[in-house]
């Protein structure tokens, strides 16, 4: 009070020199009385429920923290996405035993005429520089001192079969490819195809549908353009001797099935996996991979934290299971998606594809090698303050969250995480600061 007053009869003359002494006087008393209202407000305990707390500067509050354990419900892993021909390039990959993939593009429509400079239109009786064009990323490549392709005859009348599309990956179906050194590696590459193929699908009315196969010095993967996302592949051949007459350029496109469309969209490329020989363990579950993995998530936080408290702070723990795939310079991104699905959705695999977009609610994400382990934190301080904010369980989505890999099935690299039925100190918990509420009277 000593230095209140003092300050407060310093910083009045500067506002107050013009006034007689008698009003200066009358001033200096109305702030003297100020100054012990606000005191003596200040002064009241919190805890009775009186007073203003944000007229109290100096009023603690209490912060209390506690970790949840167990604080999933349960967990699962579901692997399978995105679906064939929903995945956003071409994943080319070849490690050994380990991993292998494919891709597939359809050129069910081939160019069978062309118009030469001054002429009539005319059929394509030969060609010549037959290519097969790959854009691929930049990101995400893994490539050793030489990348070897090969490409493939893989027409087969089954649509969907994919043991009888691997089985077209032989000597006798080969029809063209090329060997590159890491070093003369550029992102736009051009493997030459046997233009006798080429032709005989153009005069037979065949389709060409390309199986494109990767190896290397080492482990090697690729990321191509798709119909889907980037550029996708392209054929191209010169249907003419003439310099003056232009290459003729085909893109992706299948013919069957007729019924449904979108089956048929799907198929035109994608990728194809051949073998992935990680082997699963025991009391965790799993995020990436090939095809891609997912961790279905289902929070049961007590209501009396969730619900009655104004939390600070919620952070999700997790403990790491090294998988032997790469080395620790090899690093991911787990994005954690909220679960959409109502509770009408039984099918965990399908509800686990019902998700909100990467950063709703949930603006932290995990970057992870996949060779790493130990402790890994995932801030949810937003989501959980949502679910808290919800006035009925009845008729809402669950509280679950999905682990999702943010380049899901253009990596073969996977992250392992203890569950529920692992280690007891190795289960996933949570970490929540919070303040208990209070309702405030009228003094």
């Amino acid at each position: 009070m000593k230095s209140a007053a003092t300050s407060a009869s310093v910083a009045a003359p500067l506002r107050t020199s013009a006034l007689p002494p008698r009003h200066w006087r009358r001033v200096s008393a109305l702030l003297l009385i100020l100054l012990v209202g606000i005191v003596g407000a200040c002064a009241e305990n919190i805890d009775t429920g009186k007073g203003c707390p944000v007229l109290c500067a100096g009023q603690s509050i209490t912060v209390r923290d506690t970790v949840i354990t167990p604080v999933l419900a349960f967990d699962s892993t579901y692997f399978g996405y995105p679906q064939r021909g929903a995945d956003s390039g071409l994943l080319l990959a070849m490690r050994g035993d380990t991993i292998d993939t494919r891709g597939i593009v359809r050129f069910d429509s081939l160019l069978t005429a062309f118009s030469p400079p001054n002429d009539t239109i005319q059929k394509v009786v030969r060609v010549d520089s037959s290519m097969l064009k790959l854009v691929f990323s930049t990101a995400g490549r893994h490539l050793p001192s030489k990348v070897t392709f090969d490409i493939y005859d893989v027409d087969e009348p089954s649509d969907t079969n994919s043991a009888a599309v691997l089985a077209n990956f032989i000597a006798s179906r080969w029809i063209g490819g090329k060997t590159i050194d890491s070093s003369a590696f550029t992102d736009t590459t051009y493997i030459p195809l046997a233009d006798s193929a080429v032709l005989d699908k153009i005069v037979n009315a065949k389709h060409l549908r390309v199986g494109i196969k990767i190896s290397g010095t080492g482990s090697v993967w690729l990321r191509a353009g798709s119909m889907e996302t980037g550029t996708p592949a392209t054929v191209s051949y010169k249907p003419s001797e003439d310099t003056l007459v232009k290459a003729l350029v085909v893109y992706p496109i299948s013919s069957v099935p007729i019924d449904p469309a979108e089956v048929k969209r799907d198929l035109q490329d994608y990728t194809l996996v051949a073998k992935y020989n990680v082997a699963a363990t025991t009391g965790t579950f799993a995020v990436g991979g090939t095809p891609g993995r997912r961790a279905y998530l289902r929070f049961n936080i007590p209501r009396y934290i969730s619900d009655s408290t104004t939390i600070i702070r919620a952070t999700l723990l997790l403990t790491q299971r090294p998988v032997k795939l790469g080395s620790l310079r090899d690093s991911m991104v787990v994005h954690a998606h909220v679960g959409l699905a109502g509770p009408a959705v039984t099918d965990l695999y399908r509800a686990s594809d019902i998700i909100s977009a990467a950063g709703l609610l949930v603006l932290d994400s995990l970057i992870v090698s996949p060779a790493d382990s130990g402790l890994k934190t995932l801030e949810m301080y937003t989501l959980v303050r949502a679910w808290g904010a919800q006035t009925s369980l009845i008729n809402q989505p669950p509280r679950a969250v999905i682990l999702k890999a943010r380049d899901e099935f253009l990596t073969p690299m996977e992250a392992r995480f203890f569950s529920t039925s692992g280690p007891l100190a190795t289960r996933p918990s949570m970490r929540i600061t919070y303040v208990p509420k209070s309702t405030y009277g009228v003094p």
